[in-house]
């Protein structure tokens, strides 16, 4: 496998050169392979520059407390049994988890759409028309799309109250104008926060994949497979939670080395993940 895993088709149009867009057509085939599912490990990359330093410590001191967060009960009362741990105790392990991961994509949208934007903005004002803005706009939208499925998947098992949604979607706006900021004040570490979330995502995404196998999380393992999922992936209509999870954590390893690829060079990144990925041709 290459260094570079294989891409979401959401995010073809945004790698590949001009003249052979037109190439790429829709199958009725899953997005991802079920070998290429297995094999793929979830990522941790060592932080070696002072960015990426900055970067990742700042992720770890957000998911620690998004982790306190789920793990305090005062915040989701008045939820279903998923998500209100004091109305089942047996539940207690898959009630985190489904916090955990809510506030995670709710965090994890925020990249996409405010950097998206800004670079629109930049179109707009400096009338840029090459094909590497286009599609620098095209792949963090792509993204965005891709994290607002995660979450709407989970939000879709979870069940949450009106009030807890609306916490949801106060911390996303938060986190728009937080990395709208960043991306103004200093892009590289933009993309590193979101390259190690992405990461941090995909470990997650890995351990729950393993909760699943043990049987401690059924409730969510048995689940149906949300519309928004087996669209998105292009699942069969038998698919599993199981499956939905590894798609999860691939989509996260593609963002986290694209992010990686456009921290160092953000105008020439899908370029180059064009040419270093062995996903194009499926």
């Amino acid at each position: 496998m290459s260094p570079y895993p294989y891409p979401h088709p959401a995010f073809l149009p945004a790698l590949l050169p001009d003249n052979i867009q037109t190439q790429v057509q829709r199958t009725s085939k899953p997005h991802y392979p079920a070998d290429y599912l297995q094999k793929l490990k979830p990522l941790n990359s060592p932080a070696n520059k002072p960015v990426e330093k900055v970067a990742k410590g700042l992720v770890s001191v957000v998911l620690a407390f998004s982790l306190i967060a789920a793990r305090t009960d005062f915040l989701w009362i008045g939820n279903s049994e998923l998500l209100d741990r004091s109305a089942g105790q047996r539940r207690r392990k898959q009630t985190v988890w489904l916090r955990r991961l809510l506030l995670l994509e709710s965090l994890a949208e925020c990249h996409g759409m405010a950097s998206g934007l800004l670079h629109h903005s930049e179109s707009v004002l400096y009338n840029q028309t090459s094909a590497p803005p286009h599609r620098m706009v095209y792949a963090l939208i792509g993204e965005f799309n891709s994290h607002r499925t995660h979450l709407l998947t989970f939000l879709s098992i979870a069940k949450p109250v009106f009030l807890t949604r609306l916490i949801l979607l106060s911390t996303q706006i938060v986190g728009y104008f937080a990395q709208g900021l960043l991306c103004l004040i200093y892009m590289p570490l933009c993309f590193q926060l979101a390259r190690y979330t992405s990461e941090a995502a995909s470990r997650v995404y890995a351990d729950l994949t393993k909760d699943i196998d043990a049987g401690e999380v059924p409730d969510i393992s048995s689940h149906p497979v949300p519309a928004v999922s087996t669209v998105f992936y292009n699942l069969p209509e038998n698919a599993t939670m199981r499956l939905v999870c590894q798609c999860i954590k691939a989509d996260d390893v593609f963002h986290a080395c694209w992010e990686d690829s456009a921290a160092k060079d953000h105008h020439n990144a899908t370029g180059r993940m064009y040419k270093m990925s062995n996903g194009l041709t499926h």
